[in-house]
């Protein structure tokens, strides 16, 4: 009958696998939660993206609901929302339809813009986000 040693003690047969803890650790924590953290980050910036367009394609659409169609100053307002939101205006698609609308008639703002969705050792995809916003003129014509 063998008798094995104290813990700890040279006779211990578990003595060779008291650091395996360790080097699955430092193994498991740059090739699993680093990513999964990136991801997180990743897709909370493309839900603050989509949040904004939402808020902007809702300012343009009140806007044009206004003045009664597209316009400069329909434009000019849902580029103040982009800017103040963090996005390029520049980058962003932007459909207002129709261009003259009668009282009562809808109104419809389109925004679009294409970002990048880059997690370390998972990829990198393209990703396409989009709003809507529907409402009705306010002008008589």
């Amino acid at each position: 009958m063998t008798v094995a040693g104290r813990p700890g003690s040279r006779t211990d047969r578990r003595r060779g696998e008291r650091g395996l803890a360790t080097v699955e650790a430092v193994l498991v924590v740059p090739l699993v939660l680093v990513p999964i953290l990136f991801a997180v980050i990743v897709f909370g910036d493309l839900w603050h993206t989509r949040l904004v367009l939402d808020a902007a394609a809702a300012a343009g659409a009140r806007q044009a609901a206004v003045v009664g169609g597209d316009g400069s100053i329909v434009r000019t307002r849902i580029a103040t929302e982009l800017t103040d939101g963090g996005l390029d205006a520049d980058r962003v698609r932007v459909v207002v339809e129709p261009a003259v609308a009668a009282w009562g008639e809808p109104i419809r703002v389109q925004l679009s813009i294409d970002e990048e969705a880059a997690i370390p050792f998972a990829g990198t995809w393209a990703v396409s986000l989009e709003a809507e916003f529907v409402t009705r003129s306010e002008v008589t014509r």
